[in-house]
């Protein structure tokens, strides 16, 4: 049977699942999981899903209190300056593959054209 405690932690994940943190029932860090792909990302970005798993737990455990969470805070993962830095990453991803994508396709046609 569940304690009242288990009932007011809280549980966030970010990096779609890669990261995840659970923080007791007093509101500290009980615990932080990290995926082994997770450790593909850069120093800083995997700093910033850690932190995106903490708040999210955070925020959790404060609405399991049912007590409001602070308004005046927007997780870092949607902040602005991280939405753009990551849209422009997404491009700059989508750009690269495109390109290896058309390089491969001509190469195709290339040998199908013959000698």
């Amino acid at each position: 049977m569940a304690s009242e405690d288990d009932d007011l932690r809280g549980f966030g994940e970010a990096a779609r699942g890669l990261v995840g943190a659970t923080v007791g029932a007093d509101g500290l860090l009980e615990r932080v999981r990290i995926a082994p792909r997770a450790l593909r990302l850069d120093s800083q970005e995997l700093e910033e899903q850690v932190l995106a798993a903490v708040r999210a737990a955070q925020q959790d455990r404060l609405a399991r209190a049912g007590e409001p969470a602070p308004a005046d805070e927007v997780p870092p993962a949607l902040a602005p300056d991280t939405m753009a830095k990551r849209l422009d990453e997404f491009e700059a991803e989508a750009l690269g593959r495109f390109s290896q994508m058309n390089a491969s396709l001509d190469e195709l046609l290339r040998r199908l054209e013959g000698p």
